[in-house]
Parts: C-alpha cells; structure tokens; sequence
C-alpha cells in the first residue's frame, strides 16, 4: 500500500480531480507530479496508495517532518520557477491565489541556500523525529468508490505505521468549509484541537 514510484503519474491525476479547488489542483500535472514524488523518494515523507485494476483509486500524503518539501524546493528550484509563471500566465485561479503562497517563496530561497547535507544514499532508512508530531497532508478517494471505507483502511495503514515508528499521536488540518472532509475525520477517529478562519485542526491518538 506504499506509494511507488509508477504510482506518480496516477496519483497526481487524481489529485488534480480531488482538489480543483485548491491551489495545487491548478498547479498542473508536472508540478503534481514533482510534488508527489517527495512521498515516494523522502525518508521524512509518507505515501500510502489504494489501487484497483492498476489505477490509484484513494491516497494519503503525510509526513513527520516540520520542513518537509526543504529537498523539494531545492532539488527542483528552476523547475518550479518556470512551472509557476507559466501557470500563473494561463490559470487565473493561481493569479488570484498567489500572494497568499508568497510564504512558500520564502522557504524555497531558504532551501536553495541551504548547506545543510543530503539524505544519505545508503539505502537505509533515517531515525524519524519522535518529537514532530506526524502530519496528514492530503486524503482522496476517487469520487465512484467513495462509501467502501478505503479512506479508512488509508488512515488505519497511515495510523499503524507511525505508531510502529514509536510515534504517539499523529495530526491534520482541515479548511472550514469542507464539511463532508470533517465528518469523515470525526467519525474516524479524530478529535477536533482547535480552529481558525483559515483551518480546523485535528489529532488522533495511536
């Protein structure tokens, strides 16, 4: 249930479905397609994929790290550059999105110049941070298998293998207005921690 690597592609085009209304639902295939590689290839990073009939049907993106896309803003700075003008030229929902992702601008120049060393190239795995609480970053299933419970059984695997890890509890924010996400979360499992105009927050125990 991992994510791998030839599951990218079909991921990020279910991303794009999931997510039309969120900034990165505009962002466009390559970028998804980058972006989700980080769940693949980051030791900080998680993915977990549920597949039928060769096609990534429902995925969860998470992570254990506070700085979780430092690698991918470095490793892909010029990619990413060019990517964001050009659809900042063609989709006006990112004209009008952007300058509330200007924060991300920040963190990119950050991560460019930072002399900090890779991950190593050992095959190994790094010691995960059990002070960083883990984080679910996105959840989707695909709208015609939706109500067969693969949203839980992605957060059960998510859930079981963090507390495998040595991790006590794991989180999530959630916007305001996405109710149906919400209801799901509450009844999952997931206890409401706090809320503000922009997100509602959520944790769980394991």
């Amino acid at each position: 249930m991992h994510l791998q690597s030839q599951d990218i592609p079909l991921v990020a085009r279910l991303y794009k479905r999931s997510f039309q209304n969120h900034f990165l639902g505009h962002m466009g295939y390559k970028f998804l397609e980058l972006f989700i590689s980080e769940f693949v290839k980051s030791d900080a990073n998680f993915g977990y994929a549920a597949k039928y009939k060769n096609e990534v049907i429902g995925f969860i993106l998470a992570t254990t790290s506070d700085n979780p896309f430092r690698e991918f803003y470095r490793d892909n700075f010029m990619m990413l550059v060019y990517l964001t003008i050009s659809r900042f030229l063609k989709d006006s929902f990112i004209r009008r999105h952007i300058t509330k992702r200007l924060g991300h601008v920040h963190v990119a120049l950050k991560a460019l110049f930072s002399f900090s060393v890779k991950d190593n190239n050992s095959g190994e795995k790094r010691e995960v941070c059990l002070s960083q609480q883990p984080r679910l970053l996105a959840l989707a299933v695909d709208r015609s298998y939706r109500g067969l419970g693969i949203a839980n059984e992605l957060t059960a695997e998510f859930c079981k293998e963090m507390k495998e890890l040595g991790f006590k509890k794991v989180g999530l924010s959630a916007l305001p207005w996405n109710q149906r996400a919400i209801s799901f979360y509450i009844k999952d499992g997931w206890k409401k921690e706090g809320a503000s105009e922009a997100s509602i927050s959520f944790s769980r125990l394991l």
